[in-house]
């Protein structure tokens, strides 16, 4: 199995024959720049890409990605580790979409970009609380606690205004 360190995730699939074939891939920051994410500060994830071929069926593909991200905490935007994790056959869809006749390779750049981004959690926050910068977080909570103040003004003179 030959270890890639790249931007593209491409594997010449015009050459094998009968059996099964591995690529690993590692992906850092660069693979995620290439898409113009700026959420994604940092990675170091492991591709692993099976193809196994019999005879003249489509090949059954198998993609693995683990490893970490960082991106900023949503509580107190402090850079956080974030593990991911999948894996999956792709349908016969995907790999038409990711299979190139004219060159004879298949680009699996795309499919796993959009998997890991699928695989990072919607609200990314360090768990316990007590792990983030307590700094921001004070001046967070103070900030809020001055905008309910604000707001209360605010609505205290509207219902002045309609009496």
């Amino acid at each position: 199995m030959e270890q890639m360190e790249n931007i593209r995730l491409k594997v010449a699939v015009k050459t094998f024959s009968q059996g099964t074939y591995e690529n690993a891939f590692c992906l850092d920051k660069n693979f995620f720049a290439s898409f113009q994410n700026t959420e994604i500060l940092d990675a170091e994830l492991s591709t692993k890409i099976q193809i196994c071929r019999i005879e003249e069926q489509e090949p059954i593909i198998t993609v693995t990605v683990s490893g970490t991200v960082v991106v900023l905490c949503d509580r107190c935007l402090d850079r956080l580790v974030v593990p991911v994790s999948f894996e999956s056959k792709l349908d016969n869809e995907e790999t038409l979409e990711c299979r190139n006749d004219f060159t004879g390779q298949m680009d699996f750049t795309q499919y796993v970009y959009d998997n890991i981004c699928l695989a990072i959690p919607i609200r990314r926050f360090h768990e316990p609380e007590k792990d983030c910068d307590q700094e921001m977080l004070r001046i967070w909570k103070q900030r809020s606690v001055q905008e309910k103040h604000q707001d209360d003004g605010l609505f205290t003179s509207l219902a002045d205004f309609m009496k």
